[in-house]
């Protein structure tokens, strides 16, 4: 029984759903990916597997709300001709919402896996568009074990969403090389300790205290690293407070990770300002906790009872300066023990084998 695999976008955008494939590719599932523009790098890896795979057109840059509001037109015409050229024995496997709300009730007549890599607000337009869908899917997947028992209260699911975590895919052999701004990191900072904030530069995860912290600690060999997009005016402020602070914008994953691996302390944050900060999954957990870094999260629920439980790192209050201060000084004296419960945490999760029952349960 084949699969079709849809996302809307690139992979790079989604390390989760990247993972997806590369397991039911591992599984020896008769596999089909459609997909966004993806990076070089994730178009080599899929062609060096064999992987059939092609790129929707209608993944354009969108510079304005006319161009988002098209694009979602484009690709919902776009997929609709995908769809009607399978045949009914054949799943579609869809990577998030996204790449299948906009198809509507037609959905109905297939049989489809549906990822949930966000919890919407309720009665949002995102969570509307949900509800039409979901109850019609044969498996429903979302990342953390919270979020699966709201879901399953608020869309009257017949059972429980499967939980697989936002875990990437631990590429062998990367041959990535030397990515080419780690040079700047090297010449300038290469016998420093990284301590790296990657992801969204956004009002609910805010680093300003981090570098406050640092500035207190006030040790010359640490560098705050930010891998993401942020503004001109953001990177002065952080600068003001921290003078060794190094913006290296967005890198594509799973690329980003050859700056990552060079960490010795992994910043996640999130406020509580809705359920799904509150129930956080971070992909950016894993790949931390991959390379044995330790950790410093919000207090959030989906991080107190993942990096928390074992103890990969220190759950704090960021709004407190001087509990960042006391969690930056533990880890950096503590360092290796803290390391070593990370890769404990990280070898935890077995995401093949849950995709592996869910593959079964389907009769791939």
């Amino acid at each position: 029984m084949k699969v079709v695999y849809i996302l809307k976008k690139g992979f790079q955008f989604y390390p989760p759903c990247l993972a997806q494939v590369l397991f039911l590719h591992d599984l020896g599932v008769d596999l089909v990916v459609y997909h966004g523009k993806n990076s070089e790098y994730i178009n080599e890896l899929l062609k060096k597997r064999n992987i059939e795979n092609y790129t929707f057109k209608s993944d354009r840059e969108s510079k304005s709300v006319f161009d988002s509001y098209w694009n979602f037109i484009s690709y919902t015409s776009e997929v609709k001709k995908v769809i009607s050229k399978i045949s009914k024995n054949t799943v579609l496997w869809f990577g998030n919402c996204e790449s299948a709300m906009t198809i509507g009730k037609s959905i109905c007549h297939y049989r489809f896996v549906l990822t949930v890599l966000e919890l919407y607000e309720l009665n949002s337009l995102h969570d509307k568009l949900v509800a039409r869908i979901i109850p019609y899917a044969e498996q429903v997947i979302c990342c953390e074990k919270h979020r699966a028992v709201i879901m399953k209260d608020r869309y009257s699911l017949k059972s429980v969403p499967h939980v697989i975590p936002n875990k990437p895919y631990l590429i062998e052999n990367k041959g990535i090389g030397e990515y080419k701004k780690w040079d700047l990191l090297k010449t300038k900072y290469g016998d420093n300790k990284l301590i790296i904030y990657q992801g969204l530069v956004q009002s609910d995860r805010p680093i300003d205290n981090i570098a406050l912290a640092l500035k207190i600690i006030a040790d010359k060999n640490l560098v705050l690293v930010i891998l993401g997009k942020s503004e001109e005016d953001y990177e002065k402020r952080i600068k003001s407070i921290y003078e060794k602070t190094l913006f290296l914008g967005y890198i594509p994953a799973p690329e980003h990770l050859e700056i990552t691996k060079y960490a010795h302390i992994g910043i996640a944050i999130y406020d509580d300002s809705n359920l799904n900060n509150q129930f956080c999954a971070p992909n950016k957990i894993y790949e931390y906790a991959s390379f044995g870094i330790p950790m410093i999260t919000s207090e959030n629920l989906g991080l107190t009872e993942t990096v928390g439980i074992y103890k990969a790192g220190k759950c704090v209050e960021f709004k407190k300066v001087d509990i960042v201060v006391e969690a930056l000084k533990d880890i950096l004296n503590q360092h290796d023990e803290y390391s070593l419960n990370a890769k404990k945490f990280y070898e935890a999760v077995d995401c093949g084998e849950r995709i592996k029952n869910i593959k079964n349960i389907m009769g791939i």
